[in-house]
C-alpha cells in the first residue's frame, strides 16, 4: 500500500490551505495516483519474461535501482539447432546485461555456445528511492479534492430511481495528470 505523504511537519506544505489532512485521505489519494500511473512510484520489485530483437529489449519498469538475477532461452541448443528440443531458461552473469537504468532498455550478449538469446526474465528493483516532489504534490492536490467533498465528481443524485450521474470517470484533474505524465507506465513492445 502506497503513501506518498505523511502527517509529519516536513509534508504540511504539500497540501492546500485550509485542508486537514487524514492517514485514510493520503492512502487514498496515493493508490489514486497509483491507479493513473499503472505502477507504485516508490522502489519495488519485479520479475520479468522480455523477448529479445536483435538482442535488445526493453524493461516495463524504471528507473531500474538493481538488476538481482537474469536467466536467458538461446536461439538454439548447443548442436546449433533444436535436435534435443528448445533450449531452457539457464541462468546468466548480471554483468553480461547492458542496461539503461533511466529507460529500462536492455542489451544482451550471446549464450556460451554462440548463439543469441530470444529472451531474458529479469528480476530486478525499480522505483523512486525518495519520492519526487511532482508526486508529493499531486498527493497533496488530491487530499484537497477529496477532503473538499467526498464525492466532489457527482453531478446529480436521483433517490427515486437511485441513479448517480458523474462528470467524468476520473477524479484526476489536466493539472494533476501533467505533473503524474513523466512516472506513467509505458510500453515500449
Amino acid at each position: 500500500m502506497s503513501q506518498y505523504l505523511s502527517l509529519e511537519d516536513e509534508d504540511k506544505k504539500y497540501f492546500p490551505d485550509g485542508v486537514v489532512p487524514t492517514l485514510a485521505l493520503i492512502i487514498r489519494a496515493s493508490s489514486i495516483i497509483d491507479g493513473h500511473c499503472k505502477r507504485e512510484i516508490a522502489v519495488k520489485s519485479y520479475t520479468e519474461r522480455i523477448p529479445l530483437t536483435n538482442q535488445r529489449g526493453h524493461l516495463s519498469y524504471y528507473p531500474v535501482v538493481i538488476v538481482d538475477e537474469i536467466r536467458g532461452r538461446a536461439s538454439h541448443g548447443w548442436t546449433g539447432d533444436n535436435f534435443f528440443g528448445p533450449p531452457q531458461l539457464e541462468d546468466m552473469d548480471v554483468s553480461a546485461l547492458d542496461l539503461d537504468k533511466q529507460i529500462g532498455t536492455v542489451i544482451c550478449g550471446s549464450s556460451p555456445f554462440g548463439a543469441a538469446y530470444n529472451e531474458i526474465e529479469v528480476t530486478y528493483t525499480s522505483g523512486w528511492v525518495t519520492i519526487p516532489d511532482k508526486v508529493k504534490v499531486a498527493c497533496g492536490l488530491l487530499v484537497g479534492l477529496l477532503a473538499a467533498n467526498p464525492n466532489s465528481n457527482v453531478k446529480s443524485k436521483k433517490d427515486f430511481d437511485f441513479s448517480i450521474e458523474y462528470f467524468s470517470r476520473n477524479i484526476i484533474t489536466p493539472e494533476i495528470s501533467d505533473l503524474l505524465s513523466e512516472y506513467e507506465l509505458r510500453f515500449f513492445r
